[in-house]
């Protein structure tokens, strides 16, 4: 359908878009040490959504696992959009709706069932990546080699963390803190003080 493929390329243009307006805000505004892997998964995600939509649209391959990879960037983007929604997620959440109108208006057919099977799947296993790689890249905190740092995030299914970073030692803990402080012991190390 003609009226697939355009919305489809739109989408993609809107995955792309998105991707270089994130990398533009990251690299002029940088991130914070938990957001170091964050960020590189979130731009990896995006191109990996836009990808599947350049693949949906190869005519050589079966409808079933077109349509598949379609559904599966429709929601990633749709979720990726909602939980962006404060900084880049209204073009990303655009994305998944023209992606998903896209993969609505393929999925009929003599095998709709077999379609919207797959499809339903894939778009399931494209939300557990996406959740998945936030809870790990969350953790992934990069301690400088010297000096106290702390901070605290909040994982979509764990919850809330907080940690400390002493002379490139990470010290992480489950649950928020808003207190703390450092102080240079007898060898002239640092080491953290007070806090939860």
């Amino acid at each position: 359908m003609r009226s697939a493929r355009i919305l489809t390329w739109c989408a993609i243009a809107a995955a792309l878009g998105s991707l270089l307006t994130y990398v533009a805000i990251v690299f002029n505004f940088g991130t914070d040490p938990t957001g170091i892997a964050r960020d590189m998964f979130v731009a990896s995600y995006l191109l990996l959504t836009a990808l599947m939509l350049v693949v949906s649209l190869a005519r050589r391959l079966p409808a079933t696992p077109r349509m598949a990879v379609r559904a599966a960037a429709a929601a990633g983007l749709l979720v990726l959009g909602v939980l962006a929604a404060f900084s880049i997620g209204v073009p990303i959440f655009i994305g998944g709706i023209l992606a998903g109108a896209a993969t609505v208006r393929t999925i009929g057919g003599p095998h709709f069932s077999v379609h919207a099977v797959s499809s339903v799947v894939a778009a399931v296993l494209s939300v557990v990546v996406l959740v998945g790689g936030f809870e790990v890249t969350e953790r992934m905190i990069f301690c400088p080699e010297h000096g106290l740092e702390s901070g605290s995030g909040y994982g979509l299914v764990t919850g809330g963390y907080h940690y400390y970073c002493v002379d490139g030692r990470l010290d992480f803990r489950p649950g928020f803190c808003g207190s703390g402080g450092a102080a240079v012991d007898a060898d002239g190390h640092v080491v953290p003080t007070g806090g939860c």
